[in-house]
């Protein structure tokens, strides 16, 4: 993974403590035997415990804690761990597909290639988790706090992420497809590469995002905030961005064929060599707007003036 740019703040950069291998009581199996599927457990405290590859197929453990508890590989799909407590628990490549965990504390939890598709995760705190390679494809991220985790190369295929918290995340390279954003915060996020193809970006603010080489074939962005964004090199065909604030980004290189940018702001932003075709621009603002060698071609809704003006700029109109 190349190195990060100035959005990264370092949080993860210290590699944690190496998990202590604890022993359990007497009741309980052997960890890797451990099996408590469809179990009764709510409120159960299993802090700091080693339930590595346990099964809690099905279990009920609403408002257990599992803080810092060792789940690794462990089944937990269809579980119920709704006001569940598993801050810095280590969860890696758990399955928690259609679990629940509504409003859960995961906080510094480690989901690294969890599967928690189709999972409900409605107003859970995930500050500074670690999703990386995750799996949560149609899941319920909707006012889920996200702020400054980390979820590189996670698949976010379709999930519902209503106004979810998502501020400072890492989601470099992340797999969006048709993801429902409407309203997210997303500012300063680590967006470089992802794939939000048809996603739903409505009034969503990405001010200080880096959607660097980022592709929003597709998508819908009305009414969105991208004040001081980099879009270098993104693609933005077929995507609607009516009245969209584009206010100080970068957009050198972005492509935009048959994109409805009707009432967009491009004040002071920079859009060099950037190619616009076949594009809606009506009522478009461009004033201080940077268009050295872009290329507009067979758009709509440019008026005399302003044609004149963009050439003035070195903007190319065909």
């Amino acid at each position: 993974m190349e190195s990060k740019d100035t959005m990264a703040d370092g949080w993860g950069d210290t590699p944690g403590a190496s998990p202590r291998e604890l022993v359990l009581p007497r009741q309980y199996a052997p960890a890797s035997h451990l099996n408590r599927a469809g179990a009764k457990l709510r409120g159960a405290n299993f802090s700091g415990e080693n339930l590595a590859r346990a099964n809690f197929t099905r279990a009920d453990l609403r408002g257990a804690n599992l803080e810092r508890a060792q789940l690794i590989s462990a089944r937990m799909a269809d579980i119920n761990l709704s006001g569940a407590s598993l801050a810095h628990a280590n969860l890696a490549a758990a399955s928690l597909r259609r679990g629940n965990l509504l409003g859960a504390v995961l906080m510094w939890a480690n989901l690294t290639q969890a599967n928690l598709a189709q999972a409900n995760l409605g107003g859970a705190n995930l500050t500074e988790a670690e999703l990386d390679e995750a799996n949560l494809t149609e899941s319920d991220l909707s006012n889920t706090m996200l702020r400054r985790a980390r979820l590189v190369g996670a698949n976010l295929t379709r999930a519902h992420m209503h106004r979810v918290h998502a501020n400072g995340g890492e989601l470099y390279g992340i797999k969006g497809h048709g993801a429902q954003l409407y309203q997210a915060h997303l500012q300063a996020c680590d967006l470089r590469q992802a794939d939000l193809t048809q996603a739903n970006l409505t009034q969503a603010d990405l001010t200080s995002a880096n959607l660097n080489q980022a592709n929003l074939t597709g998508a819908n962005g009305t009414g969105a905030t991208f004040q001081k964004a980099n879009l270098t090199w993104a693609n933005l065909t077929h995507t609607t961005l009516t009245a969209v604030n584009f206010q100080q980004a970068i957009l050198d290189h972005a492509v935009l064929i048959k994109t409805e940018l009707s009432g967009a702001n491009f004040y002071g932003a920079r859009l060099d060599h950037a190619t616009i075709q076949g594009s809606h621009l009506r009522g478009v603002l461009w004033h201080r707007t940077s268009v050295q060698g872009t290329v507009f071609c067979n758009v709509v809704g440019l008026t005399g003036l302003e044609k004149a003006w963009l050439r003035s700029q070195g903007a190319i109109i065909h």
